[in-house]
């Protein structure tokens, strides 16, 4: 069961006070426990989950027993190599980090953190005779109870994940016989419901949750940004509400679920100035611009606290390669207020928020002091990938892990 709407504020409190790649395969076993306290019943659960694909177009529902949190903040990212899939933490209080999950000769993506910060839900694959079997996984924080809740061998399969605050649904796209299909899980009852279908010529993106029932979904255009938002209702499957149609590059709902902001440039060939970011209410109705700049492409926002946003300024030459000195994460407050600058991007660097997950902690530690970036620095001949932390207040940022040809991807922040 769930209600029909939290707030995004009122779930961030809950929470403070109780506590593109072909993707490759996964069967490990989970590593063994990590500091962190778990019930004493935590090994008998853990027998009786399992890692095995229930039947074709079925699901299982989830065992999600609670553990006891640390006050460490801690960041959770995905190392892809070519041999593995490994879900990480980065202790950064000390500076430790440890392995929750590693599947051999696996890639994992669409990883995502629950609003309590104990569980990771992650889509897994295997290369199966030049097709990919896709696993949705989730594994607990310490590395307990690696379950498997549903599988795909669509070519195409378990897209666009998204989990909701109560973690109660899972949203997710497959792509089969030349169809986009939405469906929805429930994690208490392992049901799937269609939500909505349509052809690969019109297909949409889910991007995010308003709230305990209702979607952000955006269409698709040819090199060029999504032009339409759309509401879906988990209660109302087959229809989609218009919210906003016009130009933007990014969105995301307010703190309190009440708003949506919208970030602007001139995208599509390249990424130029006059950037923008404003606001209108969460079902749509009149938009208000309250921060401008004339000479930089606003390539994304998120709303990280009640009344500050995350935005990333990425101007790109029509031929490529991001050389402005405006380049870099930046802050604003949500009356156009506080503009302040966080990092500073050189030639040929390009850095990204959480690409998987919208919601405050997917780049904002608990305790909303600091964010989490993500930066590809592109060579002639490799890709370097590297995560960084550092002070919403400012200040250089702390690199914590960089590597070459290694994918790197944020999942979001918890503590341990």
């Amino acid at each position: 069961m769930y209600t029909s709407h939290t707030p995004r504020a009122s779930r961030v409190l809950i929470f403070c006070l109780v506590g593109c790649l072909v993707f490759l395969f996964a069967a490990s076993i989970p590593l063994s426990p990590a500091v962190a306290s778990s019930s004493s019943t935590s090994r008998s659960l853990s027998a009786a989950v399992s890692t095995s694909c229930p039947s074709p177009g079925t699901a299982r529902a989830a065992s999600m027993p609670s553990m006891t949190l640390g006050t460490h903040a801690t960041i959770v990212y995905i190392v892809n190599e070519s041999t593995a899939g490994t879900l990480k933490r980065y202790d950064v209080v000390t500076g430790a980090k440890v392995e929750i999950v590693k599947l051999a000769n696996t890639s994992i993506n669409s990883a995502q953190l629950s609003a309590n910060g104990q569980w990771l839900l992650f889509v897994s694959g295997q290369p199966i005779n030049g097709a990919s079997l896709l696993k949705l996984q989730l594994v607990r924080m310490d590395g307990q109870y690696l379950q498997t809740l549903y599988c795909s061998s669509a070519q195409q399969g378990l897209q666009e994940v998204q989990w909701s605050t109560n973690r109660a649904l899972i949203a997710f796209v497959v792509i089969s016989n030349a169809t986009e299909h939405v469906d929805v899980l429930n994690t208490t009852n392992g049901s799937v419901q269609a939500l909505y279908s349509t052809p690969t010529t019109t297909f949409v993106n889910v991007r995010t949750w308003l709230d305990l029932h209702r979607l952000y979904l955006t269409n698709t255009q040819v090199d060029q940004p999504a032009n339409t938002i759309y509401l879906l209702d988990v209660n109302h499957p087959g229809t989609l509400q218009t919210v906003f149609n016009g130009a933007f590059s990014d969105l995301d709902s307010s703190y309190n679920s009440q708003s949506l902001y919208l970030s602007h440039c001139v995208c599509g060939f390249g990424n130029q100035g006059p950037g923008t970011i404003s606001v209108l209410p969460a079902t749509g109705g009149q938009q208000q611009t309250f921060y401008s700049s004339n000479a930089d492409a606003i390539t994304s926002a998120r709303a990280v606290l009640p009344t500050v946003l995350l935005f990333i300024v990425n101007n790109v030459a029509l031929g490529g390669g991001g050389t402005n000195p405006d380049n870099g994460l930046w802050k604003v407050n949500t009356n156009g207020t506080g503009v302040t600058r966080l990092t500073t991007n050189k030639a040929s660097q390009y850095p990204g928020l959480n690409e998987f997950s919208q919601f405050p902690w997917s780049n904002v530690s608990r305790d909303g002091t600091k964010y989490v970036l993500q930066i590809l620095t592109f060579s002639s001949s490799s890709t370097t990938y590297t995560m960084e932390y550092g002070s919403l207040q400012g200040g250089s940022p702390v690199v914590f892990a960089s590597i070459t040809s290694v994918q790197l991807l944020t999942v979001g922040w918890t503590t341990m």
